[in-house]
């Protein structure tokens, strides 16, 4: 499946959505195939405008947002960050006082960070999934509100991962472009070594426990 498929299918047809940096609106015309109705936000009028022009659907609230600055209290309880990086997902949740049933993220990095400041916003992760599109892997993670203390190894490659085969196949992709980064830096880079020394210890007992 693609990210917009991934999204969709953690969104109950229960869910009150609003999608923030929504750019063509993909997951809440998926959304609204299903007679389910979603705020799709963008920070760009232009977006919204272009948007305007080939959707018409009042199952579709399309907003001009500067991130939730525009969503109003009791509009939504699932949110969707997705196609942006960790650092204005942190930024867009903590300039708002609204809160969340369910916060549904794809981030282009920092993954380790988003887990650990989400838990600090008290969003515990539910579950996650990477996804592989033209490619290229994605991460996606749901959040429900709560707390949780998290391992070294779940803060970095996560946890609940819900396509194993690809979780495995992702984790070797990492290792081998952690390998190429620590012989590019002759073993100087600590961070590279110390992921590298996480997935060997975790590769290391599943291996002995199976």
């Amino acid at each position: 499946m693609n990210r917009i498929e991934a999204l969709y299918s953690f969104i109950s047809e229960n869910d009150k959505v609003v999608d923030v940096g929504c750019d063509q609106a993909k997951l809440s015309i998926m959304l609204a195939k299903r007679g389910q109705s979603s705020i799709a936000s963008d920070i760009s009028e232009n977006v919204i405008k272009k948007a305007k022009e080939t959707i018409n659907n009042e199952l579709i609230d399309l907003r001009v947002s500067n991130g939730l600055s525009n969503i109003k209290e009791g509009e939504a309880d699932t949110l969707v960050l997705a196609g942006m990086g960790t650092h204005t997902i942190l930024d867009i949740l903590n300039n708002t006082k609204l809160r969340f049933n369910k916060i549904i993220t794809i981030s282009n990095n920092d993954h380790d960070l988003l887990r650990t400041k989400m838990n600090d916003l008290n969003y515990m992760i539910d579950s996650e999934l990477i996804i592989k599109e033209n490619d290229k892997y994605y991460n996606l993670i749901v959040f429900m509100p709560g707390n949780k203390k998290y391992s070294e190894y779940e803060i970095s490659f996560g946890l609940n991962h819900k396509d194993k085969e690809l979780y495995e196949e992702y984790l070797d992709y990492l290792k081998n472009k952690y390998l190429s980064i620590q012989k590019e830096s002759n073993n100087s880079n600590k961070k590279i070594n110390y992921l590298l020394s996480l997935l060997n210890e975790n590769w290391f007992f599943y291996w002995n426990i199976v």
